[in-house]
């Protein structure tokens, strides 16, 4: 038997499998191992999906439902860390709390020794991260269809007390068959109505780059409008190729962020889309208060469609027609009964 028949269930769905075993290398040696380890009789580890800051997410598959899943699991440099431990018990526990289509759903969550992981629905795509490393930009339509579904993601999670901390490119999956955008890694968040303000909730966590002028300040009380803030800068780089600020460090970005100017999305555009570059500019504001309230209230500015657009100028153009040949009719009308009147007035 084959390592990869051993791996694998033969009635697994095939389409994320690898198809050249020899070729595939873990690089999370120990975190596979520790699946294995404690893991092997409910899941099987397929390949290693994605890394960051605090995790290893492994593309597996569920026994016993015959299901892709994704496991995300503590990396070793931090699995006998208490407070990194604890940093995982509460991004599944918040992410557990939260149920809406575009924010990926956490199946379960365990501890073995070691071993700490998060076992959460696995999304048929890819990254936004890997999109614009691959194609530079996404369109306009495109654009701003996401972050509709991102506004209305992080809409729910406002209303649930939930401040991400941490929106970027690589926290963005997009579904394969539906373009859905659907939002991860709530391994920064903050729970407005549990965490008291301490010492670490002020900390500037998250992505330097996307970061808000009061996240980078390090302020305490940040809401859902930092993370309107974090999207501004996704809408600017999706449409731009570039983000609204550069640095090689924290403090330059951090120093951007809170004081400098960007320029203007549409200056850096071809065509600018008129209503989405001011969507956009709008979340960029220095000023949360100068920004939208609310994720609803960006979702419904995005929510014209350029179909709808387009039926909007096409009955304004029907109107126009209308309204300018009921004029020449009237015109025509008014030139007959003059000359009506002026012809009997001079019998």
């Amino acid at each position: 038997m084959s390592p990869l028949s051993q791996l694998v269930d033969p009635y697994a769905d095939t389409l994320e499998l690898p198809t050249d075993w020899e070729s595939i290398a873990f690089e999370g040696e120990w975190e596979r191992e520790q699946i294995t380890l404690h893991l092997s009789t409910h899941f099987q580890i397929v390949r290693e999906i994605g890394r960051g800051g605090m995790g290893v997410v492994f593309l597996a598959r569920d026994v016993a439902l015959h299901r892709l899943v994704a496991i995300k699991v503590l990396r070793r440099e931090f699995s006998e860390s208490e407070e990194h431990r604890e940093r995982f018990r509460r991004e599944a526990r918040m992410t557990a709390r939260l149920s809406h289509p575009n924010i990926v759903p956490v199946h379960t969550f365990g501890e073995a020794d070691d071993l700490v992981y998060i076992v959460m629905k696995y999304v048929h795509g890819e990254s936004l991260g890997d999109r614009l490393r691959r194609d530079g930009t996404v369109p306009a339509e495109e654009t701003q269809r996401i972050l509709r579904d991102l506004a209305l993601a992080l809409d729910y999670a406002q209303g649930e007390g939930v401040v991400h901390r941490d929106l970027k490119a690589e926290n963005i999956l997009l579904e394969r068959t539906t373009g859905r955008a659907m939002l991860t890694d709530f391994g920064v968040a903050l729970l407005r109505s549990l965490d008291p303000v301490r010492t670490d909730s002020s900390r500037a966590f998250g992505t330097p780059h996307y970061m808000s002028p009061e996240q980078a300040a390090g302020e305490p009380d940040i809401d859902g409008r930092s993370d309107l803030y974090s999207l501004g800068v996704l809408g600017y780089y999706m449409l731009s190729g570039g983000l609204p600020f550069d640095g090689l460090t924290f403090e330059t970005l951090a120093a951007k962020h809170i004081a400098d100017a960007h320029e203007p999305l549409a200056d850096r555009l071809e065509k600018p889309a008129v209503v989405l570059c001011a969507a956009i500019e709008r979340c960029l504001l220095k000023d949360r208060d100068d920004r939208w309230r609310n994720g609803r209230e960006l979702a419904d500015a995005l929510g014209v469609t350029t179909k709808s657009r387009w039926f909007a100028r096409r009955k304004l153009a029907i109107a126009t027609v209308f309204r300018s040949r009921a004029a020449a009719e009237l015109a025509m009308f008014a030139a007959a009964l003059k000359a009506v009147v002026w012809r009997w007035t001079t019998i």
